[in-house]
């Protein structure tokens, strides 16, 4: 049990791993939120706290189940990101797969991987005991300003899902962070995403996970719009904070923040907030750290703890959106591997390889409108995959 208090809303929370439970789940999907992965993120939790006393209170007729789970809660009582590791980028194979066979050894002892044990076991247990489909959400704020928005991994389905909300969406995070919880949720073929609400410290980050909450619920299909109180207002809430909410973008750049590099973002920096190339971004031991190319700035970096200095994210036109969906949608990739420049690579069949010195012509692009991710770069190639589950669920 850990307890939670918020000075400004003058309110002390106190709950367990489950934060709360709501619905018959014999018909219906499941969704599953997290909040407080990061535990000075405790806004999420405040927000399903309160959902699901609401839900009691209201007892609405539910298709399905909801389920609350807190994150990192050794953390969340610390109020600190994480206590050694961070718990959201610990969710990669080699991990998973320790955790599965028990080899883990010495990284039993450290408070970040308990906390990745415990989630896994009760995570797996929703999902062998529960009624599919499942679709997770995890709650997070930012260190910098921000309006809310959504964060996928980029597979048609969580497109599709994520364009319920009324928010900005950004494309492709997996690409450039190793480990997140909702990757390793895509990659076991249900819909995943990150909704980011605000700054961590503000009282409106709360009120946005809230009314993200409620439209989840509608979108995933476990409550008729009818029958959520002060519908509209939540959309309204979500709506009138951003100019970009139908918006969708991807990341085009992040600059990687060693564990010892004395990196500081020069003040005042808001996510989403124009950049030009040659801009002065930062600064850290070498000197100043320029904008590599015209964009927003997104996640900037105003906290002590943290691998990600910064990313670069720009718009993607609509048509270029709907292009990407019927090429996937058709198995257009099946002919990549007569273009010329690109093969298949000889030490995994299910990954594409491209010459850097011949296929140049926005290379990444064209494999991104076709469902593929960048799995990795060398002096010679760039490795592409394509996202499990990208149509169709398992």
């Amino acid at each position: 049990m850990v307890t939670l208090q918020n000075k400004a809303l003058d309110k002390e929370i106190r709950f367990d791993r489950e934060i709360g439970r709501f619905g018959r789940g014999t018909t219906g999907p499941t969704l599953i939120f997290f909040g407080g992965v990061h535990g000075n993120e405790p806004s999420g939790v405040f927000a399903l706290h309160d959902l699901f006393n609401d839900l009691a209170r209201i007892q609405p007729d539910m298709s399905g189940r909801v389920i609350g789970l807190a994150g990192n809660m050794t953390a969340l009582a610390q109020g600190r990101r994480f206590i050694e590791r961070d718990l959201n980028r610990l969710w990669h194979r080699e991990q998973i797969h320790n955790i599965q066979k028990g080899k883990l050894n010495g990284g039993r002892t450290i408070p970040d991987v308990q906390e990745q044990v415990s989630i896994y076991d009760i995570l797996h247990h929703i999902l062998q005991t529960e009624k599919g489909p499942f679709y997770f959400v995890d709650l997070h704020t930012t260190s910098a300003e921000s309006i809310p928005f959504v964060t996928l991994n980029d597979t048609l389905r969580n497109r599709e899902f994520a364009m319920r909300l009324p928010v900005p969406i950004i494309l492709g995070i997996e690409e450039f962070l190793s480990g997140p919880l909702m990757s390793y949720i895509n990659e076991l073929g249900h819909i995943a995403l990150g909704f980011e609400a605000g700054s961590h410290d503000a009282l409106q980050s709360i009120t946005n996970h809230y009314a993200c909450s409620w439209l989840v619920l509608e979108a995933a299909g476990l409550l008729k719009r009818e029958d959520i109180p002060d519908f509209q207002r939540h959309y309204d809430t979500l709506h009138e904070q951003s100019n970009d909410g139908d918006h969708v973008f991807e990341i085009r750049f992040r600059y990687h923040r060693t564990e010892h590099e004395h990196f500081e973002m020069r003040p005042g920096f808001r996510n989403f907030q124009e950049i030009r190339s040659g801009e002065w971004l930062a600064t850290n031991d070498k000197g100043k750290i320029y904008a590599r190319e015209n964009g927003r700035i997104f996640l900037p970096l105003y906290q002590k703890q943290g691998e990600d200095g910064y990313f670069i994210i720009r718009e993607i036109h609509p048509v270029w959106l709907k292009v990407s969906a019927f090429l996937r949608r058709y198995h257009f990739d099946r002919l990549l591997k007569y273009l010329p420049g690109i093969t298949i690579d000889p030490e995994n069949p299910h990954r594409f390889r491209t010459r850097r010195s011949i296929a140049r012509w926005h290379v990444v692009d064209f494999f991104h409108l076709l469902g593929y991710r960048r799995a990795g770069t060398t002096k010679q190639y760039h490795y592409f995959v394509r996202r499990a589950y990208d149509t169709e669920a398992p």
